[in-house]
């Protein structure tokens, strides 16, 4: 299957291993994926069409992933989005849920990443 017939996964973390990880992770389940090491090149480069959904890393200089995430939603990109993070605590994870997160998970990530893409891909 052609990447553009496939269902694509932005991740946007500052972490190099991190998004080579998952992407490595991804592609095993014939996902196509795009990495961005910060969310000032996920907005300057993200061109919407296609079912896909959003990995997003919480702490990133410039441009937190909750700001990332606000802004999405102020500009009406309707990407689910789901956070993944080092720092999972209830306060952080009720303003991201406030600020329309589709899901929050804990790194390191295991299969409930791949629960978590499939869910949000199918409510894309």
């Amino acid at each position: 299957m052609a990447a553009a017939d496939r269902d694509t996964v932005y991740i946007v973390d500052d972490d190099a291993g991190v998004r080579e990880s998952a992407r490595a992770l991804l592609e095993t389940y014939d996902l196509a994926v795009e990495e961005f090491a910060s969310a000032r090149a996920f907005l300057d480069g993200f061109k919407a069409g296609g079912r896909a959904c959003l990995l997003l890393d919480l702490n990133m200089p410039e441009i937190s992933g909750l700001e990332l995430l606000e802004q999405l939603r102020r500009r009406r990109i309707g990407l689910p989005v789901i956070i993944v993070s080092a720092q999972g605590g209830k306060e952080i994870q009720e303003r991201a849920r406030r600020a329309g997160a589709f899901a929050f998970l804990e790194k390191p990530v295991d299969e409930a990443l791949i629960a978590a893409v499939d869910r949000a891909l199918k409510a894309a």
